[in-house]
């Protein structure tokens, strides 16, 4: 077996492990880079996984991901509903973070006025 085949078996591994993760389920990741960080992207993550427990909200996957170059924007969230469809958030606060992942756990519903605006 050549490396480019042991690569491709441990990707496709990979890839179906985490689909099987995240099946069904709602994703909300988090912009998490130094200038997220700086506006408060630690207590918003707190404020989520405080939210999922207390909540028991099984079927939502709190995710970090790294800059998406919109400093003035932070902190951003993203959620991904199981459908496929995405929501942004702008500056993101822990009161905001919470009430988010109510709106979209129990009454399946977006807050535009939070939504990220180009």
């Amino acid at each position: 077996m050549s490396y480019k085949e042991i690569y491709d078996s441990l990707r496709k591994k990979a890839e179906e492990a985490i689909d099987n993760k995240r099946n069904g389920k709602i994703r909300v990741v988090l912009n998490y880079s130094m200038c997220s960080v700086s506006v408060g992207a630690n207590e918003v993550l707190k404020a989520l996984q405080e939210v999922v427990a207390e909540g028991q909200f099984d079927d939502v996957i709190i995710e970090t991901t790294g800059c998406a170059g919109l400093c003035s924007k932070e902190p951003i969230l993203d959620v991904y509903m199981p459908d496929g469809e995405r929501y942004t958030y702008e500056f993101v606060t822990p009161k905001k973070a919470r009430a988010i992942v109510v709106s979209h756990t129990m009454y399946d519903e977006h807050i535009d006025k939070w939504l990220l605006k180009m």
